[in-house]
């Protein structure tokens, strides 16, 4: 088990990146068509089509709110959505060729700034953070039971929050 002391370094650690990451990613989404949070909409859907459901899974979103997403970037002629001719309450999101296209510039721009960012950290530990970033996300996927079982285990309780992660 990990000490208190790793455990209270991460926290911070994590909280920083948390933040100062988000406010990277808006900063570089300022200057494009759609905001962060669509444009995580539009990676997940480079898969392929999915159901509304799907997709806020994908994304890590509630499905109200991923249909309030979904519908702007229908505004935008960025996605379409279809209704199943089998069951006309199942709604399914594609992406277009437009909306291709404005998350693949959107994906090279933030491929640029991540290798600066990268640049920033020492060649010799550049391998470790990366391996160790993948590890993280793979833990923090929604999807993962890994996650469901922590966030079970911190948030299923009210006042919970103040519960110690060691004890």
């Amino acid at each position: 088990m990990a000490t208190v002391r790793q455990i209270e370094s991460v926290r911070q650690s994590f909280c920083a990146l948390l933040r100062f990451g988000n406010q990277l990613m808006r900063g570089q989404a300022s200057c494009c068509p759609v905001t962060m949070e669509q444009y995580y909409t539009l990676e997940v859907l480079l898969d392929g089509p999915g159901s509304m459901k799907d997709v806020a899974a994908g994304v890590g979103f509630h499905q109200s709110t991923m249909t309030r997403i979904v519908e702007k970037l229908e505004a935008q002629q960025l996605v379409l959505r279809t209704r199943k001719r089998s069951n006309q309450r199942h709604m399914e999101v594609e992406i277009t060729e437009l909306g291709n296209e404005v998350c693949l510039s959107m994906r090279n721009e933030c491929s640029q700034m991540m290798s600066l960012l990268l640049d920033q950290i020492p060649k010799n530990e550049q391998a470790s953070v990366a391996k160790s970033m993948a590890t993280l996300a793979q833990v923090l996927n929604p999807g993962n039971r890994v996650f469901q079982e922590m966030r079970q285990a911190c948030c299923s309780k009210p006042g919970s929050a103040g519960r110690s992660l060691t004890g």
